[in-house]
């Protein structure tokens, strides 16, 4: 198990740029289980009992538009290509070596401060700790990718 951190790097180490991974068919895939993982994971933790939610693409795409990170999809995307590029985002962070948990955290930070019960306050919640995690991601990308 201790090798699979070091093999994802090893699979995604070629990109050269944040929108090379950001219209990254493969990485969208990947990402896609990992955004609703952490996601369900946040949401159990927040609701206090175990809970398992696929994250609308609505959500995401809105989240990559507030982070101002838009630029990183393809040009004219749609909801589902913006989601796409969300998850694509997210699926790289991971390779890179941050922990499900850690993003979580991130997620739980904002969420806990919402009522997931009701469905229109959860989406709302849901689109600033997306907004949120992914403010970090741009950070981070964007500190490997300038030097």
């Amino acid at each position: 198990m201790d090798d699979i951190p070091s093999s994802l790097q090893n699979i995604v180490q070629n990109k050269k740029s944040i929108k090379e991974i950001g219209i990254d068919k493969d990485l969208a895939k990947f990402g896609d289980t990992v955004t609703n993982f952490i996601y369900s994971l946040a949401k159990s933790v927040v609701l206090g009992k175990l809970d398992q939610r696929k994250v609308s693409r609505l959500i995401l795409s809105a989240a990559l538009k507030q982070s101002d990170m838009k630029k990183f999809a393809k040009t004219r995307s749609d909801a589902h290509g913006l989601a796409d590029t969300t998850e694509a985002l997210i699926g790289y962070t991971y390779c890179i070596g941050w922990s499900l948990e850690s993003m979580a955290e991130v997620l739980i930070e904002t969420l806990k401060n919402y009522d997931l019960n009701d469905f229109k306050i959860e989406k709302l919640g849901a689109i600033k700790a997306f907004t949120h995690l992914l403010l970090k991601i741009k950070s981070h990308l964007l500190t490997i990718f300038s030097s």
